[in-house]
């Protein structure tokens, strides 16, 4: 592989971001199961914004300032207690969120959005909208960072799988980017697994956890590739639809 002036580089914990130098960075932010999937359903089903906060108190706090927003969270994958949504994708549908507000707090995701705070750009991936993010990502002509959210501090191996499949299509937008080890790593998996996504998240601890709280469909539903073309943007504290040219 030669020297390119593009770096493609996976993070697959957002602690691995701690001082590193973001600027210039174009990042996307990929908790598959379930919020960054959620964000990207709320966004297409023409949620107006999302705003990520990190705790179930300052949700509420802000709630309090905003009594037209909808409080939409999880923790351990449970519906917070008196907010309007939980986390599954399927609470994000148009009649719930069109022309809506929402605040939302879940357990790794809006954690990992927060930590790409000073890349040029964050923009928000899935399975759902892979080939847009990456399209998006690739006009920058900037280094790409995918960050992984992970579980609870530790590896997601959906997120993984969802990184090296956006490092594949990258590779087709941006065809002189140089992979890192971390990069590469996931492609590799990635391709090991693509023939049956199911069948390898079904051992993951989320995959696990969703299975064993009847959420099979939730899963079915995160591992849909390419159904739509919306590609949210994080920038000053909320999340909204960034116009894509096909």
């Amino acid at each position: 592989m030669g020297v390119s002036d593009m770096m493609l580089h996976i993070a697959f914990l957002p602690a691995e971001l701690r001082g590193v130098d973001l600027t210039g960075k174009v990042s996307i932010v990929l908790d598959i199961f379930r919020a960054t999937t959620s964000i990207t359903t709320a966004i297409s089903n023409g949620c107006e914004a999302i705003y990520p906060v990190l705790s179930v108190e300052e949700a509420r706090q802000l709630a309090e300032k905003s009594p037209d927003c909808l409080l939409a969270g999880e923790r351990r994958s449970l519906r917070i207690e008196g907010f309007h949504l939980g986390n599954s994708p399927y609470d994000f549908n148009p009649e719930t969120v069109r022309g809506r507000r929402v605040i939302m707090t879940t357990t790794n995701g809006t954690a990992a959005i927060k930590a790409t705070e000073g890349c040029h750009a964050t923009l928000i991936g899935s399975f759902l909208n892979a080939a847009a993010v990456c399209r998006e990502a690739a006009r920058y002509g900037q280094d790409i960072l995918i960050v992984c959210a992970g579980t609870e501090l530790t590896f997601s191996l959906e997120d993984a799988l969802c990184a090296g499949y956006l490092t594949e299509l990258l590779q087709g937008e941006t065809a002189d980017a140089e992979l890192t080890d971390a990069a590469y790593a996931a492609l590799l998996l990635y391709r090991q697994a693509a023939g049956d996504l199911p069948g390898a998240v079904k051992h993951s601890k989320n995959g696990r956890r969703l299975y064993e709280l009847g959420r099979a469909g939730d899963v079915e539903y995160c591992l849909r590739q390419n159904t739509v073309t919306v590609v949210p943007r994080y920038a000053k504290g909320s999340i909204r639809e960034k116009s894509v040219p096909q």
